[in-house]
């Protein structure tokens, strides 16, 4: 399960016992929507409550981010 909050050029996302595709399909959404009205976006992963992940999350986080995504957001 994650939470996202948004305010100006950060999104701020916390991930809270399992991470997997489908919370991070939804980050995906969301970030991408203020990628398209913000241009670069700052980006925070609160991940201390985060349990585990499953493997296509990790698949999925290297596509967006190494690959699409490589210099669209701040880390």
């Amino acid at each position: 399960m994650i939470t996202i909050q948004q305010s100006e050029n950060l999104v701020n996302i916390a991930v809270l016992g399992e991470f997997t595709v489908a919370d991070f399909k939804q980050f995906e959404e969301q970030a991408l929507y203020k990628l398209q009205s913000q241009g670069q976006v700052n980006l925070l992963f609160d991940l201390r409550d985060m349990i585990d992940y499953t493997l296509d999350v990790a698949w999925e986080e290297i596509k967006f981010f190494s690959r699409e995504h490589n210099h669209d957001f701040s880390k």
